[in-house]
């Protein structure tokens, strides 16, 4: 499952990341793109279902980037349903102030596609539409499986004013769908993926490890322009 974490803004308009939350990342078959109501899980062999973050527990996060200081966070899942999500982010590791993002998202093909997603808050970036939905996460891992990400036309909206543009293009692959890795929080069973993308910038490198029994990010690892910010969990609360 996807789990929202902070990293670099890609640059939508005068402000504001035109992917914030998709965290997140070739079927031989075309997107379905289904309603709400068609998504469903159904058990695959060699396969494994990832779960869905647990409403009311916080999740302490250590960002470091290979030029900047360190910074602490933690997300505090207030909802997460097949076809949304209710996610408060706060600064180091006490439940205050911050950022609230609802997001509104289907699953299509094993892959969690992204609708739109809104944010208040200090920092928010507004709301934001993407059209026809972006391939975001995986929902169920299996080896070597891979998803085209599509370039869909993103509408942001804030104090600024609103803005259109075309959302990037790239590749979301599972790298190994039962993965241990260790970090401070402890030892996880996790799906590694990666979604890289193709930007005006250059390749954007984003590798994930996601608990498989807890639903959210571990680790994650971005890579733009030999900057590389590394996030890892911390703790559970």
């Amino acid at each position: 499952m996807i789990a929202r974490m902070p990293h670099p803004p890609h640059r939508f308009g005068i402000r504001g990341s035109i992917a914030a939350t998709i965290a997140a990342f070739a079927l031989a078959l075309p997107l379905k793109i289904a309603a709400a109501g068609d998504a469903k899980i159904l058990p695959v062999a060699g396969c494994v279902d990832i779960a869905m973050p647990k409403p009311g527990r916080g999740y302490s996060y250590r960002q470091t980037q290979s030029n900047g200081p360190a910074t602490e966070f933690t997300d505090w899942w207030e909802s997460f349903t097949k076809t949304g999500s209710r996610l408060l982010t706060t600064p180091g590791r006490s439940k205050g102030s911050g950022i609230l993002t609802v997001n509104k998202h289907r699953i299509v093909n094993d892959v969690l596609i992204l609708d739109s997603s809104s944010q208040t808050g200090p920092g928010a970036g507004g709301s934001s539409w993407y059209k026809p939905g972006v391939v975001s996460a995986p929902m169920r891992a299996c080896q070597g499986r891979s998803w085209p990400v599509s370039g869909v036309t993103v509408t942001n909206r804030s104090s600024q004013g609103t803005f259109s543009a075309r959302s990037d293009e790239g590749t979301l692959k599972i790298v190994a769908f039962r993965e241990s890795i260790t970090v401070p929080a402890g030892k996880f069973d996790t799906a590694h993926y990666v979604r890289n993308m193709r930007t005006a910038a250059g390749l954007q490198l984003n590798e994930y490890w996601t608990s498989i029994e807890h639903g959210v990010i571990v680790k994650r690892m971005h890579t733009m322009r030999g900057i590389v910010t590394t996030a890892t969990l911390q703790a559970i609360q």
